[in-house]
């Protein structure tokens, strides 16, 4: 009877010590990952697509980004290899369920015009936060430009990946 018992005790030892095992590689997996208990926004990033081709060789990435609360704000990229003058800019967007989108924000724009100074043509354009309701919201970028019969013509750009809101 005692070889029963122990060899009872040895398997319910086993099975607390593999439990135990699996709930710390959770535990330890879960603590690296998981959001604060406050955080109200998920997801965001950037356009999954790479770079943008707009006009006059400029292309752009934008990236949408919530602010562990309320908040969604943006940071555009461009590449302006052939150094023409832009005013970069972006507006907030709610995407709705019938995958329509519409303005809730102006996150203005840059505040000048700008060419790039490095060698790339890098410029790179971080706007503050927009503090939204529940719901889906993208930014999308776009820039000033002349055109070439000297027309200032806005060019609407491409939307970094969706944010979500809740709680």
């Amino acid at each position: 009877m005692n070889t029963t018992v122990g060899r009872s005790t040895r398997q319910r030892a086993r099975q607390v010590a593999a439990t135990l095992t699996v709930v710390g590689t959770l535990f330890a997996a879960g603590a690296t990952m998981a959001q604060s208990a406050s955080a109200n926004t998920g997801g965001g990033g950037c356009w999954d697509k790479g770079y943008v081709s707009e006009t006059y060789g400029i292309t752009e990435l934008p990236c949408s980004h919530g602010d562990g609360s309320r908040g969604v704000r943006g940071e555009t990229n461009y590449r302006n290899p052939n150094n023409i003058s832009i005013f970069p800019c972006a507006q907030l967007l709610k995407a709705n369920p019938d995958h329509s989108t519409i303005q809730v924000g102006n996150f203005g724009c840059l505040g000048q015009w700008v060419k790039s100074t490095e060698r790339d043509g890098s410029i790179q354009f971080n706007t503050s936060t927009i503090g939204v309701s529940n719901g889906t919201y993208v930014v999308q970028a776009g820039y000033w430009e002349y055109d070439e019969k000297g027309n200032l013509v806005y060019i609407l750009g491409a939307q970094g990946t969706p944010v979500q809101v809740f709680g």
